[in-house]
């Protein structure tokens, strides 16, 4: 009896030590995981059951701006955006560049040939004070320009925006193309035809080329750029003289004082317009500019030199931009060339895109 004793207490205590050495398998002690940041899950540490999911077909992952939708339909793609060039700025800059062309045969544009009036001081003034599409505050005009030249006018946030942004401003020229009626000299109303959406897409085409061969020309050249300084001087000097003269308006001043007064604004006048001239030629010489009247040419030369000033490692960029103006100008031609496509809706978010500062 004694010896069936022992041996019974001799297995309770194998079979003991045995539970506690296994106890975990039975009973797995509660584990904490981070599911998320600062988020955490407290479990066995036994894997979950798998469930296999069948996901929906043409599922799209999107951001949250993006208002997609997963039930099966493609959602609009996504085009990346800038952050201070946004979606808006492409689909205004298209609207507005559409508007400046007058078809032939209708009210405004009685001719038979397709007219595009561009101007670029306008333009200028569009997004240089009213900052349509640009992520800046308009009450503060110079310090939304500085932004907005400090940020574009770097070489890798140039390359982001003509590579993101070319593909949506051609779609963004063909909704807006498709959506443009003009007056017929009847007054009738008329959508844009084939041929005339050629013409328009070609007339921009051979502009935004000119523009851009002439700001890459510009900032590439010191020479020219010396010719601005001179220029502004010689305008800077015939502003004086005109002052000069109606300050002796309420003095006692004698009339050869008068004449010689006068005589300095007609010389100054004179001064400034040899300066213009030699900075015309210079202009046409090294750049051929087509199209363009003299007054825009010292316009764009004059906003180039104020680059300088401002920054005077931003000419690189604005060469590249007036570079990256031709490669656009050639999208546009070739776009024209083809059949007129069906365009997605505009987009409706921005997804921003940080670039290198």
């Amino acid at each position: 009896m004694k010896r069936i004793l022992a041996i019974a207490f001799i297995l309770a205590l194998a079979g003991g030590y045995w539970f506690m050495q296994n106890r975990d398998r039975f009973f797995p002690k509660p584990v904490a995981t981070e599911v998320a940041p600062q988020r955490w899950q407290v479990g066995t540490g036994q894997p979950a059951p798998v469930v296999a999911v069948q996901e929906p077909v043409n599922a799209t992952v999107t951001g949250p701006e993006d208002n997609a939708t997963a039930e099966g339909n493609a959602a609009t793609p996504a085009f990346p955006a800038d952050e201070i060039v946004r979606h808006d700025f492409i689909e205004d800059l298209s609207s507005y560049l559409v508007a400046r062309y007058l078809p032939g045969g209708t009210k405004k544009n009685p001719g038979t040939e397709g007219r595009f009036d561009l101007n670029v001081k306008s333009v200028n003034i569009r997004y240089g004070v009213d900052f349509n599409g640009l992520n800046v505050d308009p009450a503060d005009t110079l310090g939304a320009r500085k932004v907005i030249f400090t940020h574009v006018l770097k070489e890798p946030v140039l390359d982001f925006l003509h590579a993101a942004y070319t593909p949506l401003f051609l779609d963004s020229l063909e909704r807006a193309l498709q959506s443009t009626t003009y007056t017929l000299p009847s007054g009738q109303m008329a959508v844009v035809s084939e041929a005339q959406r050629k013409e328009m897409l070609t007339l921009l085409a051979t502009r935004l080329k000119t523009i851009g061969k002439t700001i890459s020309t510009l900032a590439r050249t010191d020479s020219i750029r010396l010719l601005v300084t001179k220029y502004l001087e010689d305008m800077e000097s015939v502003s004086q003289a005109h002052l000069a003269f109606w300050n002796m308006q309420g003095e006692e001043a004698s009339i050869s004082a008068r004449n010689e007064a006068s005589a300095r604004i007609k010389t100054t006048i004179q001064t400034r317009e040899i300066s213009r001239q030699r900075l015309l030629q210079a202009i046409v010489s090294a750049s051929n500019p087509q199209g363009m009247d003299a007054s825009e040419l010292i316009y764009m030369a004059q906003w180039v030199y104020r680059r300088s000033l401002d920054d005077p490692g931003s000419l690189a960029g604005v060469a590249k931009a007036g570079d990256l103006l031709v490669r656009t100008a050639e999208a546009v031609q070739e776009r024209s060339l083809e059949p007129q496509p069906e365009v997605d809706p505009a987009p409706t978010g921005n997804q921003t895109l940080g670039q290198t500062e």
